[in-house]
Formats: C-alpha cells, sequence, structure tokens
C-alpha cells in the first residue's frame, strides 16, 4: 500500500510537470497532499530515475531524449582512436559513462513517449 501511494504522488508529480514544464515545492504538495520532506524524497527518486530534474525551489523536465543522446554519441566518439591507443583505463570509463546516459534514456523512454 505505501509503495502504491509512492506511486500515486511521483505520478502526480510527473503529471504537473507534463503539464507545467516545471513547479515549484509549494506546487508539487498542494497537488500531492504529501509533506515537504516527503516531496522532496519522492522529487530525488525521480531525478535518480532521469525523469525530471530537481532544480533550486522545485522540479523541472529531465533533459530531452535527443539530448541525452548526444551526450552519448559524444562519449563513445573518440572510443576508436582510445581503443586504437590501448588505453582501457578510459575504454572503461568511456563505455560505463556510456552505459549510465544508456539506463537514463531506457528509464526515461516511456516518460518522453508520453509527452
Amino acid at each position: 500500500m505505501i509503495h502504491e501511494l509512492a506511486a500515486q504522488r511521483r505520478q502526480a508529480i510527473l503529471n504537473l510537470v507534463a503539464q507545467r514544464e516545471y513547479a515549484t515545492i509549494s506546487e508539487v504538495k498542494a497537488v500531492t497532499g504529501a509533506s515537504a520532506s516527503t516531496v522532496h524524497r519522492d522529487l530525488a527518486h525521480l531525478a535518480k530515475a532521469g525523469v525530471v530534474q530537481r532544480i533550486r525551489g522545485g522540479v523541472t523536465r529531465a533533459a530531452k531524449p535527443p539530448e541525452a543522446a548526444a551526450e552519448l554519441r559524444n562519449r563513445l566518439v573518440s572510443l576508436p582512436r582510445v581503443l586504437d591507443r590501448g588505453d582501457l583505463v578510459t575504454v572503461h570509463r568511456l563505455l560505463t559513462q556510456a552505459l549510465i546516459v544508456c539506463e537514463r534514456l531506457c528509464r526515461g523512454s516511456t516518460h518522453w513517449r508520453s509527452r
């Protein structure tokens, strides 16, 4: 039941941000009926999932897929040169960073499609 309530609050936050592009903590509290600390926890959860971005005093939409895709491309563009040099430490770093961006894209893909 607790998880269901959290999911409902988080969906309400996503709906609010989708309609208005950004929202203040007070607006999120009014929509969800939650305390400030609960709102902050929900926003932290949604930001970690990559579907919103926290800003001072509130929340806004997360980066759009083209921006995230461009970030992924930028991380991977130097990979062939690094592989040719045999710099496995840098290869590992680039691939780890690219994987983080891919996971963020995958987690947020249904949210972005629903806009």
